[in-house]
């Protein structure tokens, strides 16, 4: 009886030491791992994991855009084209960029230039434009109006225009002999009697003044009495002018 008692107490005492143990143990993890994890290190650095470093890049800072109520986002993104390069592969300047060249004024219109006037013979005046007076025809031995002007000369001299024109009919009347018509500017017309047979000018052609349309003739048979000389009418329509009022100041007046 007493031998099977001992062995019960002994058994007691074998369980007793193995929780005491097992507890030594888990408190001796215990203050390990707060050692590990919670204790700093001797040397006063942390511990850091070996991580990669980033660059470090200066901040972008985009500039403000200036949105209104009628120009969306997308209107203004489309705007700002990429920069073009030449053949060369240089950047071409964009529109904003370019330095504007150095303004230069716009010339005036140049000035309407008055037309040019010149003498149509280089003789002088012999009956000149009377208008509604009257004066004296020594070829019909009468007094009447005459339309035109005469200027003495010799057969064959130069006839020039008087100003720049277009020739309009170049005929030959059996009383005025041979005749050329011009046209100029401000309905303005010119009509040489009494050439010479075959002028220098054709219909449709054009002349500047002094341009020779023919040579003084002895054709003019209205005014035969005169010998050669040149009759010049000017007509402004319907009515006839007196040409010198346009030859006013011209060399040989």
């Amino acid at each position: 009886m007493r031998k099977y008692g001992k062995s019960n107490a002994a058994a007691r005492m074998d369980d007793k030491g193995f929780y005491i143990i097992l507890t030594i143990c888990a408190l001796a993890i215990v203050v390990s791992g707060y050692v590990l994890f919670f204790v700093p290190s001797s040397s006063g650095e942390p511990v850091l994991e070996d991580t990669p470093s980033l660059p470090v890049t200066a901040p972008v800072v985009s500039p403000p855009v200036d949105l209104t109520d009628d120009e969306p986002l997308e209107k203004v993104m489309e705007d700002e084209e990429e920069p073009e390069t030449d053949d060369a592969g240089e950047r071409t300047p964009t529109a904003a960029e370019a330095v504007p060249e150095e303004s230069v004024p716009a010339s005036a219109p140049a000035a309407q230039q008055p037309p040019v006037w010149v003498r149509p013979v280089e003789g002088a005046v012999t009956i000149p434009f009377s208008g509604e007076e009257l004066v004296f025809q020594p070829t019909f031995g009468d007094w009447r109006v005459h339309t035109g002007t005469d200027y003495a000369g010799d057969e064959g001299d130069r006839v020039y225009a008087v100003t720049d024109g277009m020739v309009e009919r170049v005929w030959m009347d059996s009383l005025y002999g041979q005749c050329v018509e011009l046209s100029h500017a401000d309905g303005l017309t010119t009509v040489y009697m009494g050439l010479k047979e075959g002028p220098k000018v054709k219909e449709g052609g054009t002349v500047k003044a002094g341009d020779v349309i023919g040579s003084l003739g002895a054709t003019n048979a209205s005014e035969s009495a005169q010998g050669a000389h040149l009759h010049l009418e000017a007509r402004v329509g319907d009515r006839a002018v007196d040409v010198e009022t346009f030859l006013t100041g011209t060399e040989g007046e």
